[in-house]
């Protein structure tokens, strides 16, 4: 918006509409396409092991803890990347392991996103990630 006087009037003039619609239509898509970008997501088999991820940006630290790794919360830290989300790929055989997110090494989460899902017998739930043998 812009101003002046004329005749000793005050006068504001507004942007076009247009203008103000597609600052609007940008802003919406640079949104959506962050929020694509840090979806949660289940644990993935690779060829090189599974990708456990946790979104958490407030975090200081992560580990995944696991069936896979006696429940160690400090074994297995996931790496942060500049967007709030960590990640680390744990090679494992064929099989099927329970596991929970352990946040600055006393906070269990359950995972947000897993193949299936258990009681802990804690009061909260292990996820399950499924490795299949690759030759079948």
């Amino acid at each position: 918006m812009t101003s002046g006087r004329a005749n000793g009037v005050s006068i504001r003039r507004h942007r076009p509409r247009i203008v103000k619609c597609l600052a609007g239509a940008v802003l919406a898509l640079l949104s959506a396409a962050c929020a694509a970008a840090v979806r949660p997501a289940r644990p993935v088999v690779t060829p090189a092991g599974v990708r456990f991820t946790l979104i958490d940006p407030s975090a200081r630290n992560v580990a995944v803890a696991g069936s896979f790794n006696h429940w160690s919360p400090s074994s297995h830290l996931l790496v942060r990347n500049s967007a709030g989300s960590w990640a680390l790929v744990v090679a494992l055989p064929p099989g099927d392991y329970l596991f929970m997110y352990v946040v600055d090494g006393t906070n269990w989460v359950t995972p947000p996103l897993a193949e299936d899902y258990v009681d802990d017998g804690f009061g909260s739930k292990n996820g399950i990630v499924i490795v299949r043998d690759a030759r079948h």
